[in-house]
């Protein structure tokens, strides 16, 4: 039995199937090794009731609960509908939530790329960012939880979360501004690279050194996230999609913005935005870990950052043990 349900189902756990939306996407399967079964059976069927999905599970208590792996991606749509409810569980522990929450946040940004013009994909992006917020206002071990989750290999749709998880956490920590500004940061951060969806993968995942040419094309795509998104989302989200890339000494790009001409809430994008870049596996290099990549940020990088929110995001890490 052990054999067969790694290799063909996922475990779930009841509260996450209790705290579901009003009817099952997908199979549920259950298994209950004191009475001797062998293999996963099916609980309850793709459209069964939330009410009826909760008297099943609660028959069998001492039964345990599977989905099949090819419904992973149903179980989670599943879930991105209940985060809400999710988040304000007390019966899940943290590490579960941000199992949950991180895993929906990436499909979401992996449909926003293969389709960045969709209202709807928008419309996810914004509500997983604010789940994002309420979830690190909620919970103190929230932030340190939903990075622990991060691959050591760079995805581009991993890292809009991760830099959408540290950009919320540093914002919080320097106390920016009002909820409302906190919302158009935290939707401009997790949507920051989405310009990229229109360079091919050759250039993106290219392992060696790019080219004079690739590299413009690359430096293009603030500038395409921005037209793909204007009159999509605010003027605090556009803010974060352009100049993400901007540096405090003007070297930056698309705008070569300096000093105060940069906004707060870009400074503190940027930040995420480099940090998460150096503590990943890129296609052209090696992770670092968080001293190194501090040290290169300091040292390597002078210019580069404001220095007081660069000091800032030091304490904020110092804080958020990953």
């Amino acid at each position: 039995m052990q054999s067969f349900s790694k290799e063909n189902f996922v475990p779930v756990s009841r509260e996450e199937i209790q705290a579901g939306s009003e009817k099952l996407t997908f199979d549920l399967y259950s298994i209950n090794l004191d009475k001797g079964q062998m293999e996963p059976a099916v609980l309850c069927r793709r459209g069964t009731s939330s009410h009826e999905v909760a008297r099943a599970v609660s028959d069998r208590l001492l039964d345990k609960l599977f989905v099949k792996k090819q419904a992973l991606q149903e179980f989670y749509d599943h879930m991105e509908d209940s985060l809400g409810s999710i988040i304000e569980n007390p019966r899940l522990p943290t590490k579960k939530k941000s199992d949950i929450l991180y895993n929906c946040a990436s499909n979401v940004m992996q449909d926003v790329y293969n389709d960045p013009r969709s209202g709807d994909n928008i419309e996810r992006s914004r509500e997983v960012s604010n789940h994002i917020i309420r979830f690190t206002l909620t919970d103190p071990a929230s932030i340190p939880s939903l990075l622990s989750l991060s691959s050591h290999n760079y995805y581009t749709f991993t890292h809009c979360v991760n830099v959408a998880v540290f950009g919320i956490g540093l914002w919080q920590f320097i106390g920016l501004g009002s909820p409302s500004e906190l919302r158009d940061f935290a939707l401009g951060a997790i949507l920051h690279d989405v310009g990229k969806s229109k360079i091919s993968d050759d250039i993106l995942n290219k392992p060696g050194k790019l080219t004079d040419e690739e590299f413009e094309i690359i430096k293009g795509h603030p500038r395409n996230g921005y037209e793909l998104m204007e009159g999509r989302v605010s003027d605090g989200a556009l803010d974060i999609i352009l100049h993400h890339h901007e540096r405090y000494d003007g070297t930056g790009y698309p705008e070569r913005l300096q000093g105060d001409t940069i906004s707060d809430n870009a400074k503190v994008a940027i930040l995420a935005d480099v940090y998460d870049a150096l503590t990943t596996n890129r296609p052209y290099g090696d992770a670092r870990d968080p001293f190194q990549a501090m040290l290169m940020m300091k040292e390597g990088m002078v210019g580069h950052f404001e220095q007081e929110k660069f000091i800032s995001f030091i304490k904020f890490l110092s804080k958020t043990p990953t």
